[in-house]
């Protein structure tokens, strides 16, 4: 059984058990950031946005691997951190991200094509 980081858009907290139960599905352990990382206490509370993603990119360092549900800029940002780390990556975006592709070609002027780096 892994440990499976669980990266998903703030726009998506209320799929946080439904993505949760998919791991589980698949027999491996969910570590789903808004579970730790209780929204308002952190990325929208004192502790604040940067040093969530901070604390983020440093739980990702301990998963076995980088499952992504969505697109945001903040899962971007992990996901390059990931990637930077050799992480093991998995993409459920179908899945859960209705418009994941339009998120994605938002984002792009800042974080380039990371998908394209991912071996499927």
């Amino acid at each position: 059984m892994k440990l499976i980081y669980c990266a998903t858009p703030a726009r998506l907290a209320d799929k946080k058990k439904e993505i949760m139960d998919f791991v589980v599905e698949q027999k491996e352990a969910p570590f789903h950031p808004f579970q730790a990382f209780e929204y308002e206490r952190f990325e929208k509370g004192p502790v604040g946005r940067e040093k969530t993603i901070e604390f983020c990119c440093r739980i990702v360092d301990v998963c076995d691997e980088f499952w992504m549900f969505g697109i945001s800029e903040g899962v971007l940002i992990e996901l390059n951190y990931a990637l930077k780390e050799g992480k093991t990556i998995k993409l459920f975006l179908d899945k859960f991200d209705e418009n994941w592709e339009e998120e994605y070609e938002k984002l792009k002027d800042k974080f380039g094509d990371p998908l394209a780096e991912i071996i499927l």
